[in-house]
């Protein structure tokens, strides 16, 4: 905690849910940094709002009846709600003048996000993607490695990332598993992530994405609404792509929100030595001897206090969105770099309805 607090914003957040805790994770982070206030939270289904409330042991004081009211009471907004509707909010935010801090991905497609992201920079506001994972201590410890130039020329990167909550085909169907709603499924739910881990870790050595192939498939299509409704699953639960970056390395992406956590994990593999990252987020480091085989034993790189924050990954990004808000400091995950990495997904879908490899460098 900061012994001298600087001033004081009120937050307000959008849309508890009732499912994942999105909500509850953004309030960590709110609550890690102690210039933020919670004042206010809207959700369109009252009770999920009580429940959560108090879920959490916070005053119904915060519960706000609409979102205009909301917009009255807060000088910042965090949007956790379903894709599509993120436009809708984020543009009221813009008529208030309040900056927005919103869950990913940005909309539904790369056209909506782009859209937004002009909207937002003509608004003025801070604007400020909730994609996190470049925050955790094992990323800042690989992209130390890498900036150090540990690895040498990268060659070759894998991740696989999912979650197996919806792998149970009798979780129900969500918004989330729906096109109207969502947009694309894994590839953008997880696949953002991904992307923006690999533009973190290497774009600014070895160039942008230069290529993208993808194969996506629904391998759940049907889930119960109700009792007695079954209803269509219309977005995809599992793809795997394959990207080149602009110096040839060759980069396969795996997400899924089937299968279970073993195997997660990302190797990235250069000209020097091979990173690797396991489930349990540990970090390991494999040098290449004096005659350029790969040594028999790796080593496990040791967590520093300079790759934590306070609050973790969250923490994190509600100090660098305050910091945007209140000292006008640079921030990297606008809008505009949220629909940058949309427009890798959407080449994604369009890549596996075509069966073709869609070029993406401008």
């Amino acid at each position: 905690m900061n012994e001298k607090r600087g001033i004081q914003l009120r937050i307000g957040i959008v849309g508890t849910g009732r499912t994942i805790g999105v909500a509850s994770d953004h309030l960590k982070g709110i609550q890690a940094v102690p210039e933020w206030e919670l004042a206010a939270v809207y959700d369109i289904v009252m009770e999920n709002a009580e429940l959560w409330v108090n879920q959490h042991g916070l005053s119904k004081e915060v519960i706000c009846e609409s979102l205009e009211e909301l917009m009255g009471k807060v000088d910042a907004v965090t949007i956790c709600t379903d894709n599509r509707s993120h436009g809708a909010i984020a543009r009221e935010a813009f008529k208030h003048n309040l900056p927005v801090l919103c869950e990913k991905p940005l909309s539904i497609n790369y056209e909506e996000s782009l859209k937004l992201a002009e909207e937002a920079e003509l608004a003025g506001v801070v604007n400020y993607m909730g994609m996190q994972y470049r925050y955790h201590p094992y990323a800042q410890l690989i992209k130390e490695q890498i900036d150090q130039g540990e690895l040498g020329e990268v060659f070759s990167y894998r991740h696989k990332i999912g979650g197996g909550r919806i792998g149970n085909p009798n979780v129900g169907l969500e918004w989330r598993m729906k096109k109207e709603t969502s947009g694309a499924g894994a590839i953008a739910d997880f696949g953002i992530h991904q992307i923006d881990l690999l533009k973190y870790f290497l774009e600014e050595q070895f160039g942008p994405i230069r290529e993208v192939q993808a194969e996506l498939g629904t391998y759940i299509e049907k889930r119960q609404v109700n009792e007695q409704e079954v209803g269509e699953v219309t977005n995809d639960d599992l793809s795997v792509m394959i990207l080149r970056m602009t110096n040839g390395a060759l980069v396969t992406l795996n997400n899924s929100r089937l299968l279970p956590q073993e195997g997660d994990g990302l190797e990235i593999v250069g000209t020097k030595a091979a990173l690797s990252m396991d489930q349990e987020g540990r970090v390991f480091l494999r040098k290449r001897k004096d005659d350029n085989s790969w040594a028999a034993e790796k080593e496990m790189l040791e967590f520093q206090e300079k790759h934590k924050f306070p609050g973790l990954a969250r923490g994190r990004q509600y100090q660098e969105f305050y910091e945007a808000i209140t000292e006008g400091k640079a921030y990297k995950l606008s809008f505009a770099y949220a629909a940058e990495a949309a427009r890798i997904i959407d080449a994604g879908l369009e890549s596996s309805q075509s069966g073709k490899r869609i070029h993406v460098s401008k």
